[in-house]
């Protein structure tokens, strides 16, 4: 097959990958958002019309959440590609537009790739798990620290016995370390195994080095801490501020025990509830508890994979 070949089939179905994942992607939105009941919806409208501030907020952290995430993935692939702030900010929410009706959120991959596809595939990929492992460093970090201490100074061994994987989450971390430690001997090992073509996409790594992760790091912190404050926010909107301070520190381990459910992100609602109920049903009302976490997940989720979806339909049309 000649290149000029290749070039026209290569062009012509990502403009149908875009599509064909576009139209999925509408229709689970429309499917989840049919499953709210109006009652909570309704209750939920009242709260925030009560507190415009708070709501404000919200939002504003929203923002902040996804822009971190475009930095840090701008950051990963500046070597490849000079994205700006905007052009990164809507490859991130096009890349949720998929991941969000995907396991593990593998759908992340397809659409930065989609949108970036002048980059090799594998190259998106590289980026996105290199981003992706800093903020499961985090993620299981913080959680398993804080677990540690609410099980020296708080009340939750109930909590730790519906949550048996605490162990498996260590290893988790333990094996991802490993991995950033030693992945430069893995790739020459590597090397002579794998086609010349992905090899060349895998020199990527090679320019990942300890004073670009540590910035990767600290952006995914940063990510963290307004997703948790963010969580915390809603609980106590929705509780009329009456959970105590220290309480935030049950945030961490409940995004640790979400993070074991491997479901798509858009259904992952009901996992969220439970778990937050787990948590902090002696503290909160289960409608207080159903509220923010269906705000969390609409905000966070829905609200920026509809935006993402968008985004991936205008690309198309223009580049027709």
């Amino acid at each position: 097959m000649s290149h000029a070949s290749q070039t026209f089939d290569y062009k012509r179905i990502y403009p149908l990958l875009k599509w064909i994942f576009s139209i999925v992607s509408i229709y689970f939105f429309v499917i989840q958002l049919s499953k709210m009941d109006n009652g909570n919806l309704t209750d939920i409208v009242l709260q925030f019309s009560k507190n415009p501030l708070i709501f404000s907020l919200v939002l504003i952290l929203a923002l902040v959440n996804w822009n971190a995430e475009a930095q840090k993935f701008k950051l990963l692939i500046r070597s490849e590609i000079r994205l700006t702030n905007i052009r990164a900010f809507f490859t991130i929410l096009g890349g949720m537009a998929i991941s969000n009706f995907t396991p593990a959120r593998s759908g992340e991959y397809i659409g930065r790739g989609l949108l970036l596809k002048k980059l090799h595939p594998i190259k998106v990929v590289i980026a996105t798990v290199t981003g992706n492992i800093a903020q499961v460093l985090m993620t299981y970090g913080i959680g398993l620290s804080c677990m540690v201490v609410m099980a020296f100074f708080g009340d939750y061994g109930s909590v730790w016995q519906e949550f048996n994987k605490v162990w498996m989450l260590v290893m988790v971390m333990v094996l991802i370390c490993l991995l950033i430690f030693f992945i430069q001997p893995l790739l020459r090992w590597l090397k002579p195994r794998i086609p010349k073509k992905i090899t060349k996409a895998f020199k990527l790594i090679k320019k990942y080095d300890r004073k670009l992760f540590a910035r990767v790091v600290a952006i995914a912190f940063i990510r963290y801490t307004v997703f948790a404050f963010q969580f915390f926010l809603l609980l106590q909107l929705f509780s009329n501020f009456s959970l105590p301070v220290y309480t935030i520190a049950l945030i961490p381990i409940a995004y640790v025990m979400q993070s074991v459910a491997p479901v798509p992100a858009i259904s992952d609602i009901g996992v969220r509830v439970f778990v937050t109920t787990l948590l902090f049903g002696g503290l909160l009302s289960d409608n207080a508890i159903l509220h923010a976490v269906t705000c969390l997940w609409f905000i966070n989720l829905i609200l920026p994979g509809l935006i993402g979806t968008l985004y991936l339909l205008s690309s198309t049309i223009r580049t027709r």
